[in-house]
């Protein structure tokens, strides 16, 4: 037998559990809704607070794909985060900043607060408040994310 499952609010329902709710020549369903496994609950749909351009590429969290930065704000593919490469961007979207403390990088002491995305709250890398040294200040208001938090997505063929 074949069922058709119908997704409501909260709940992954066999179509015919539903009754008059899936068609208006159903017969009327008297007593309660069925209950479903809980394995087959459907958690509320992802919701992110920017979204990019779909005609340009992107990064996104590799972790529950929430839009990050256009290709085009990409300004260096060749930093080094505390767990691997990564990348310098100019903007990004969707990321929380921690408070801003000093740290002694590969290049000096830098002003950084660590980023994190704003939908699964995952540390993405680190945003440079503040470079002491006169070479570094660039970096400044500029964002790394590194490569193992992050996905290419839409347009990379």
């Amino acid at each position: 037998m074949c069922v058709t499952w119908v997704l409501t609010a909260h709940l992954l329902l066999p179509r015919q559990a539903l009754g008059s709710l899936c068609s208006p020549w159903a017969a009327p369903r008297v007593g309660p809704l069925p209950l479903v496994p809980a394995m087959v609950r459907i958690s509320k749909p992802k919701t992110f607070q920017a979204y990019l351009d779909d005609c340009h590429r992107r990064y996104s969290c590799a972790h529950c794909r929430a839009h990050l930065a256009n290709h085009d704000d990409l300004i260096s593919k060749s930093f080094q985060g505390s767990q691997g490469r990564a990348y310098l961007f100019n903007s990004v979207v969707n990321v929380g900043c921690g408070p801003a403390e000093e740290r002694v990088l590969l290049t000096g002491l830098h002003a950084v607060a660590d980023i994190h995305c704003e939908n699964c709250k995952t540390t993405l890398g680190w945003k440079y408040e503040q470079a002491f040294e006169s070479s570094q200040k660039y970096k400044e208001g500029k964002y790394i994310i590194e490569l193992n938090h992050m996905i290419k997505d839409n347009g990379w063929d």
